[in-house]
């Protein structure tokens, strides 16, 4: 399965409870006690064959967190592809996110290849976001992860306040994928980024053709239904066609913020691209 999303429906137990329960619950907050009760019971029935530790319990909690808000909001995937990653990886952290956001959902998953990705959970009211990061290996074995307990790194990034004093205290290991998701949350700001909705490839031809028919809606839902079923994503593909996978460069690109509005009370960020 190419998405850490989809291992961790397949590996976890507990995973299409706690998707019930966000999706029915009139609140979010009205869902998380009754998943923290959910995973406690598997948890303690694991603990009586295998040590659990401390870390792990907590990882899970913010995973299944992260998941319920993912299951609530659409099950949105983002894929950033290849070329992007790259040119992204050369280019500087903007010292704040952008004023306005521009989301595929308040909730969804962002894949950067090569490097993990992170369930991202936008909380408007607040000007925030949750960012629970999972490295490129989450859960590839789905027998193992209870064993091996997979490495999770969850903070909270409000904006447009100052990055750098958010992200000073993440271990260096989660450094290089947290630039490239605050890097992508930011490029989906930018006009020039193409975004292409489709099903991620190997899904039957017959069933892709059904959940697109232009006329009926049961034709619609029933190839939907058979190509969720079956473990398919419909995921957005992230791109900037001039960018290509295999470019070097020479230079970092970097973000500048540009004032615009009535009295240019109003600012915005315009990616330079590194050459």
């Amino acid at each position: 399965m190419m998405y850490a999303v989809q291992r961790y429906a397949a590996s976890r137990p507990w995973a299409k409870r706690v998707s019930q329960l966000y999706v029915q619950a009139l609140q979010p907050s009205a869902a998380r006690k009754e998943m923290k009760e959910v995973i406690k019971r598997e948890l303690e029935r694991a603990a009586q064959v295998f040590t659990v530790k401390q870390q792990t319990i907590v990882a899970e909690l913010a995973l299944a967190e992260s998941w319920g808000c993912f299951a609530r909001h659409g099950r949105v995937i983002s894929h950033l592809d290849d070329g992007l990653v790259r040119a992204l990886a050369h280019t500087r952290l903007p010292s704040q996110l952008p004023d306005t956001l521009n989301l595929p959902a308040d909730a969804f998953f962002l894949h950067v290849p090569g490097g993990g990705g992170a369930f991202v959970s936008h909380q408007p009211e607040r000007k925030a976001l949750l960012l629970t990061l999972v490295e490129e290996g989450f859960s590839r074995d789905a027998a193992q992860w209870l064993h091996e307990s997979d490495a999770v790194e969850a903070l909270l990034v409000t904006y447009p306040g100052e990055l750098a004093p958010q992200i000073t205290e993440v271990a260096e290991r989660w450094q290089a994928l947290l630039a490239a998701v605050l890097n992508g949350l930011a490029m989906m700001t930018q006009p020039k980024l193409e975004r292409e909705l489709s099903w991620q490839s190997g899904a039957p031809e017959s069933w892709v053709e059904q959940a697109g028919a232009p006329t009926c809606a049961k034709t619609r839902q029933r190839g939907r239904s058979q190509l969720l079923k079956a473990g398919f994503s419909e995921v957005n593909f992230c791109r900037i066609p001039e960018l290509d996978a295999a470019q070097t460069y020479a230079t970092q690109g970097y973000w500048r913020r540009q004032a615009f509005g009535e009295a240019k009370a109003n600012s915005r960020l315009v990616w330079v691209a590194p050459k």
